[in-house]
């Protein structure tokens, strides 16, 4: 009888967490309006760029940067450098030297991505801050439609929506490109139908000035920890869908691991500093938080009392031993697909699955990263295509 029961509880928060929540928000969140005061005035922005080892795409980013239609003389471009050794400074020294709107700092000494960005923070003038990657490159137009929101003085930031480039269809990229548009699109359905979304897209968000906390130099997942420190404050966090940005992700399963275990490691870090219900027991906020972030976290744990569960019942039921077996052969699909990805053929199910459980094997071994202790927040970007 426990097990059956713990059973039938951690399918059901399984079910609640990735079908049930997703279906509900976006029901809600297809009978909201979306109201929006078109802005006739053009603050002025300061884009925060923190940069390791970015020569591959530095150049490519400034361009995009500078090729916004929102007025330059209102752009200031902050990059800084995180002891980079390779030419990304020289190529940035370049664009500084030209462009009286682009500043360029560099650290000495590897500080991490947390650190470079306070320090970017404490020297732009601009009335916004654009927080972005470097390889992450905006339309043309994606400044502009999202400053508009700003008109609203209880919106404190807003994010914009990454598209992957079409030719990004090797390893599990089409899995990734897949899984993220359904979380941004989660994401705006959360901020129309809750008040406000979670957890900001880090490649590309605008967030007032006065708004942005000095981020704790450990701090993996920065991007989390602005957004939870924001709508504690009373502030909402949107998506704006149609400010678009591009960005190459990694394809190969090893590299999004590693990607993956920082991400988690950082989630469990606001995880633990914020607590299970940042915005109050009975709030929205703790309602999506504990929904769409916590839950997903613990994924882990609660797919293995599922499948310990299933095992210890399998020989009382046929039914019992058909979802034991069911899972045994799940759990074995990222071998197999492993061994024909080698013989040059792709199952889009047997991809799913791996990249399915290689997320989940990320988040454990970023949950025993965090207990094990995070030394520092430099980072590493993932290789640049």
């Amino acid at each position: 009888m426990a097990a059956e029961i713990i059973l039938i509880a951690s399918a059901s928060l399984l079910a609640y967490s990735y079908i049930i929540y997703p279906l509900l928000t976006m029901m809600l969140a297809s009978t909201v309006e979306k109201q929006m005061t078109e802005s006739a005035s053009f603050p002025s922005v300061s884009i925060l760029l923190p940069v390791h080892n970015e020569e591959k795409v530095i150049r490519t980013k400034t361009e995009s940067l500078l090729a916004s239609q929102y007025p330059l003389d209102k752009i200031e471009i902050v990059i800084g450098s995180d002891a980079s050794d390779d030419a990304t400074d020289k190529i940035t020294g370049e664009y500084a030297s030209k462009h009286p709107n682009i500043i360029f700092i560099r650290s000495e000494k590897r500080e991490g991505k947390a650190a470079m960005l306070n320090r970017l923070a404490s020297i732009a003038k601009g009335e916004l801050l654009v927080i972005t990657d470097a390889n992450v490159m905006p339309a043309p137009d994606c400044l502009m439609k999202i400053v508009r929101h700003f008109n609203d003085k209880n919106i404190g930031l807003c994010d914009a929506r990454p598209v992957t480039p079409e030719t990004m269809s090797s390893g599990i990229a089409s899995q990734e490109k897949l899984y993220s548009s359904f979380e941004m699109k989660l994401k705006n359905a959360e901020a129309k139908a809750w008040g406000t979304s979670i957890n900001p897209y880090g490649g590309f968000y605008v967030i007032r000035r006065q708004l942005f906390p000095v981020i704790p130099q450990k701090m993996l997942a920065d991007d989390l920890y602005v957004g939870l420190n924001l709508i504690c404050r009373g502030y909402k966090a949107i998506n704006e869908e149609h400010a678009i940005v591009t960005e190459d992700i990694p394809s190969g399963i090893r590299e999004q691991y590693k990607r993956r275990v920082r991400i988690a490691t950082g989630s469990f870090q606001n995880l633990f500093h914020y607590g299970l219900f940042p915005g109050g027991l009975f709030s929205k906020i703790s309602f999506c938080f504990f929904s769409h972030k916590v839950l997903r976290w613990f994924t882990p744990m609660i797919f293995f009392l599922v499948f310990m569960t299933s095992i210890i019942l399998s020989s009382h039921s046929l039914l019992y031993f058909a979802l034991a077996l069911v899972q045994v052969i799940f759990l074995l699909l990222p071998m197999l697909d492993f061994l024909l990805h080698k013989m040059g053929i792709t199952i889009v199910p047997f991809r799913a699955a791996t990249q399915f459980i290689m997320m989940n094997a990320a988040l454990t071994a970023g949950f025993f990263r965090y207990l094990n202790g995070v030394k520092d927040g430099i980072w590493e970007p993932t290789k640049r295509v």
